[in-house]
């Protein structure tokens, strides 16, 4: 069994062809749409120190593509959120 390499330390790297990758306005955080274990995982990654903030998956590609633009438009937001 081949094990996978970690992917995290490759800058320059492409997503698969039916995955995403967008970056927040400032740069400081990664948010990936890849096929993983028969779903579509969404994860946020801080590139400062490629620590994991946050993964999520969902049986649907548009449903997990729509949570990124979520997390991306969190991530560009100047004020807190509401309650805070």
């Amino acid at each position: 069994m081949a094990m996978a390499s970690s992917r995290r330390n490759d800058r320059g790297r492409r997503p698969a062809a039916s995955g995403v990758v967008m970056r927040n306005e400032a740069a400081t955080h990664e948010v990936e749409v890849s096929r993983a274990l028969n779903q579509w995982a969404v994860t946020v990654t801080s590139l400062a120190d490629n620590r994991m903030i946050t993964q999520d998956f969902f049986s649907r590609r548009w449903e997990a593509v729509a949570r990124a633009e979520d997390f991306v438009r969190l991530l560009n937001r100047s004020e807190p959120p509401p309650g805070w």
